[in-house]
């Protein structure tokens, strides 16, 4: 079986997963991966964190930004075309419906100083403990992460979505760590 045909597999079993999952194991999940991030060095000592805004059956992040934000910058991903492009989260009150897939997103500026961001918090699909992430099949993210030379790239799981392996091919993007249950 090809590369596209195992992701597309693992895809699946994920989606089949995640459906039997409740939403308040997710909401408790959330809140213990939210946690883990908090006791970990590299948030800590980080000044400028690239999140998400998620989507149904993400890790739900928003309360890790809204606890932080006064003290840390907060970025997080548009979709321009075929590109994420990054701009600063100033509360949920400047979030907009995006035009692609109906995600809540920045409105303001695009931020360039990608050397000025320390941490990235990356959703997937799923991932494996080497660090490889399977994404939605976009490919958003391997084409913005190896943009982000210094910053250290947290791949943000529930627990059904750690794997054994993930597929990979080359342009497919590690991750330096994953943080789940």
């Amino acid at each position: 079986m090809g590369v596209a045909k195992e992701k597309k597999v693992l895809r699946k079993l994920i989606s089949d997963l995640k459906s039997q999952t409740s939403p308040q194991q997710m909401a408790d999940e959330s809140r213990e991966i939210i946690a883990s991030i908090e006791r970990l060095e590299v948030f800590k000592m980080a000044r400028t964190v690239l999140a998400y805004w998620p989507i149904a059956g993400e890790v739900d992040l928003r309360d890790l930004m809204r606890r932080w934000q006064t003290t840390k910058t907060f970025l997080l991903p548009v979709v321009k075309d075929d590109n994420l492009e990054i701009r600063r989260f100033d509360g949920e009150a400047s979030l907009a419906k995006g035009p692609s897939y109906g995600i809540l997103e920045p409105t303001g500026p695009a931020f360039q100083a990608f050397n000025q961001i320390d941490l990235v918090l990356v959703p997937g699909v799923a991932f494996d403990r080497e660090g490889y992430r399977l994404g939605r099949g976009k490919a958003y993210y391997d084409r913005l992460l190896p943009k982000l030379t210094r910053a250290h790239k947290l791949g943000i799981a529930f627990s059904f979505q750690l794997v054994e392996k993930v597929p990979s091919e080359p342009h497919d993007e590690l991750m330096d760590a994953i943080v789940s249950c």
